[in-house]
């Protein structure tokens, strides 16, 4: 029996799947005014929403903008919060998530929910489209 991946039902292997870490704003501000957690990229800081590119790194597991990853990881070849050795091959991009936002107008109302599932990385209920 073959394990499979619930949201693209493509086989996984365990020796392609690695752990990864996002870095939390654990900055003064952002304590005091949000009980929710939020995750910035190391390097330049910039919190990290589902429109946001980006890369994870599969030697060390640490996710960071893609514009940082190009900027610096792809040409000092290292991580640029453990040090460690990384290669290209190593970067890997993450799929984003979307927003879940469709319309306009003043009055918007959602009439159905859908349930996107823990692979898409929100398992949010969001409106579902009609078809």
């Amino acid at each position: 029996m073959d394990t499979v991946c619930p949201e693209g039902k493509e086989k996984l292997r365990l020796k392609t799947l690695f752990a990864i870490h996002f870095t939390e704003d654990t900055s003064e501000h952002k304590r005091s005014s949000s009980l929710d957690k939020t995750y910035i990229c190391p390097s330049c800081k910039v919190t990290l929403t589902n429109t946001l590119a980006l890369v994870a790194l599969s030697s060390c597991g640490h996710v960071f903008c893609k514009k940082c990853a190009d900027k610096f990881m792809a040409v000092d070849k290292v991580c640029l919060v453990c040090d460690r050795p990384c290669k290209d091959r190593n970067l890997v991009n993450l799929a984003k998530g979307g927003t879940g936002f469709a319309g306009h107008g003043d009055h918007l109302e959602a009439t159905d929910f859908k349930h996107l599932g823990s692979g898409s990385g929100l398992g949010l209920v969001r409106p579902a489209t009609k078809t």
